[in-house]
């Protein structure tokens, strides 16, 4: 599709006219165009001309997203997927001042969480110098927020489950869970947007505070670094208590593998992705979800490692991409399986993997709903 046309060019109206005016957000020049669209289109165009707008740095839309972040939902369903200088830098301070005021009410009384996700999901892939700040801020409270309570959100909600998007959320949200929110946040982002800013960012975090700021730090090195090196610098800490930080990484990868024959639409080729779900939806209310995926590579050493010692107590892996409902909540087998291909050539490894999940079947008892394990038997039996 040309992403380069005039006002007369684009399809008069309906779905075709929503996604040109969509796909004019590749090319910084149409940003007057743009800001024109945003003005005189409505409904699910404007919306459509507004979410193009956010991906581009155009100076002169800097007062519309001052706007809209003081909004209804804060602008999340418009300027969650931007990595924008321009967006970032206008809604960094309300961000910042949303955040501040939250955790000053927190300390006292249960929070609105929605409100704070809405924080969360707008700092998504934006580094702009102050919305590095924001960062800083959720780093020095990471403690204020272990200790944070919401307030109900439904009819007999016991307030013990914790999320920061529709798919990453723990049933049972302990302090220790709810500390490592704002690294979750900044690995997150460096799947959406490897900014070399945001590199540092999570290099300085965790040379200053340490603890989950791991995570970051051992995705960014996924993503930019040869695997046989990742390995040979992390792997060492699977004999630390920090492994539980690698873990918590490792979960936001997925091994995309579709069934042989599958002749339906295949998403991308089989492979590992760094894969995020983000945003959040109220039924009848908003819907902001979208996915982000990102192509990366994982050292085979890495899965003979993490199938030791199967009869030993595995830590759970709370915030993860895939979590299966039911026992397995936060499960390191689930985490562990969604790094695997359908199909392992090192057979080896596949005798490693077989004899692993045969033992981890007996072992952990589950439901007859949950089929991880019948899974594994499947793909790795004889």
């Amino acid at each position: 599709m040309n992403t380069t046309m005039t006002l007369e060019q684009l399809p008069p109206k309906g779905v075709k006219r929503e996604q040109a005016i969509l796909a004019l957000g590749k090319e910084e020049a149409n940003g007057e165009l743009l800001l024109q669209l945003v003005n005189t289109e409505k409904g699910k165009c404007k919306t459509a001309a507004q979410k193009a707008l956010a991906q581009l740095e155009y100076a002169p839309a800097a007062p519309l997203w001052a706007k809209l972040v003081k909004g209804k939902w804060m602008g999340s369903n418009i300027m969650s997927d931007a990595c924008s200088d321009c967006v970032s830098e206008q809604i960094a301070p309300v961000i910042l001042k949303t955040l501040s005021q939250l955790l000053d009410e927190g300390d006292t009384k249960p929070l609105d969480i929605e409100q704070l996700n809405f924080c969360f999901h707008l700092m998504l892939g934006k580094a702009s110098p102050k919305m590095l700040e924001v960062y800083r801020f959720l780093a020095e409270n990471t403690q204020r927020i272990a200790q944070l309570k919401r307030a109900p959100v439904y009819y007999d909600d016991d307030c013990t489950s914790w999320w920061i998007t529709d798919g990453l959320r723990i049933w049972d949200a302990t302090p220790k869970e709810k500390e490592k929110i704002p690294a979750v946040v900044l690995t997150a982002s460096l799947i959406r947007n490897p900014d070399e800013r945001l590199q540092a960012l999570a290099d300085e975090l965790n040379e200053h505070y340490g603890g989950s700021w791991l995570m970051p730090v051992f995705m960014k090195a996924i993503i930019t670094q040869p695997k046989e090196q990742v390995y040979e610098t992390y792997s060492s800490l699977l004999d630390t208590p920090q492994k539980a930080y690698l873990f918590h990484a490792l979960g936001m990868l997925h091994y995309r593998c579709y069934p042989e024959g599958w002749t339906y639409e295949r998403l991308g080729p089989d492979g590992m992705i760094a894969l995020i779900f983000w945003g959040d939806y109220s039924y009848g209310t908003y819907d902001t979800r979208f996915m982000f995926e990102r192509y990366v590579e994982l050292d085979e050493r890495w899965l003979f490692d993490l199938a030791k010692d199967p009869e030993g107590r595995k830590p759970t892996v709370t915030w993860q991409t895939y979590n299966r409902g039911g026992s397995l909540y936060g499960s390191y087998d689930e985490m562990f399986i969604s790094l695997l291909p359908r199909k392992v050539e090192n057979p080896e490894l596949k005798r490693i993997l077989r004899e692993y999940f045969r033992i981890r079947s007996e072992k952990v008892k589950v439901e007859e709903s949950i089929t991880v394990y019948k899974d594994a038997a499947k793909r790795f039996g004889d």
